[in-house]
């Protein structure tokens, strides 16, 4: 009588477990309000409430981050493909302008400074 060794199943259960958390993940961090949104302006609490200008033209102002993750404050939008230029503006800081070359994707980072006068 010899002894066999039953195959063990813990490479499938592994292999069921990895499979189920990256999806739970996948699902998490999917948010449905930001799909196909590829530019993040993100301030520090200075920022919050400021006007955000994309070639010019006002489209909406900078969030508190708190929901989002952020500390500070938040705005997110698409932009198309090509150049184009961001304006951040608030009463009392001087304007914060950046020149954006978008290709797929920018995470832009404004400090807005104090206006002196």
């Amino acid at each position: 009588m010899t002894f066999q060794p039953k195959p063990s199943a813990a490479a499938k259960i592994w292999l069921g477990v990895v499979a189920v958390v990256l999806c739970l993940l996948f699902l998490e961090t999917r948010n449905p309000k930001q799909i196909g949104q590829n530019l993040i302006v993100n301030t520090d609490t200075d920022g919050v409430g400021a006007q955000v200008l994309i070639d010019n033209q006002k489209v909406g102002t900078v969030q508190a981050g708190e929901s989002a993750g952020l500390g500070g404050g938040v705005f997110r939008s698409y932009l198309s493909a090509g150049k184009h230029e961001l304006s951040v503006r608030k009463s009392g800081f001087r304007p914060f302008v950046a020149q954006l070359d978008m290709k797929r994707e920018a995470f832009v980072g404004v400090d807005l400074q104090p206006s002196t006068h």
